[in-house]
């Protein structure tokens, strides 16, 4: 922990945008932008999803790629739930970073005035929260409980973008 007051509990690994079709968006982000390839992930299944204190479900599509030093996630919702998707525009979503003790972060934010928007798990069991930042940065944050496979899956996209040559921008999970 720094000086500061307050701070992140690691720093950003990843930016998420909210996009109308994942797949469309990755093509467009690895053309213009250089970042890839993209791992699209289609109908993404979540555990114990509860959005602004009700019980809720997300059904979501994520392409994830590597740029520079960060993951690149595009997010598609494809249900009309109520959800930290469906609430705003297209465009910046989320910036992300890992939690030692997601609970233990959740409560500090609390204490400073930004609630808890949406948590959920992966059929992985892996755990992560939204917080919502929005007031204050404009989007929300999102927290990872800390999780070995959930960094080797980082580790695995940001390797495929060392030397990646631009060829099969985008690959099914």
């Amino acid at each position: 922990m720094n000086n500061h007051a307050f701070s992140l509990p690691s720093p950003f690994v990843q930016l998420a945008y909210y996009v109308p079709n994942a797949r469309t968006a990755a093509m467009f982000w690895a053309e213009h932008f250089g970042a890839g390839p993209f791992y699209l992930f289609e109908h993404i299944t979540l555990t114990d999803v509860v959005v602004r204190g009700e019980p809720g479900g997300l059904d979501h599509t994520s392409a994830y790629g590597w740029r520079g030093e960060l993951m690149i996630e595009l997010v598609q919702q494809n249900c009309r739930a109520a959800s930290v998707f469906s609430d705003r525009p297209w465009g910046l979503h989320h910036a992300a970073c890992f939690a030692a003790d997601l609970d233990a972060e959740l409560a500090r934010f609390e204490r400073i005035g930004m609630a808890t928007a949406m948590t959920a798990a992966t059929t992985t069991g892996v755990r992560f929260a939204f917080v919502d930042a929005n007031a204050l940065l404009g989007h929300y944050l999102e927290l990872y409980a800390d999780n070995p496979g959930l960094r080797d899956f980082y580790t695995m996209v940001r390797n495929a973008a060392i030397g990646w040559d631009g060829h099969d921008a985008v690959r099914s999970l």
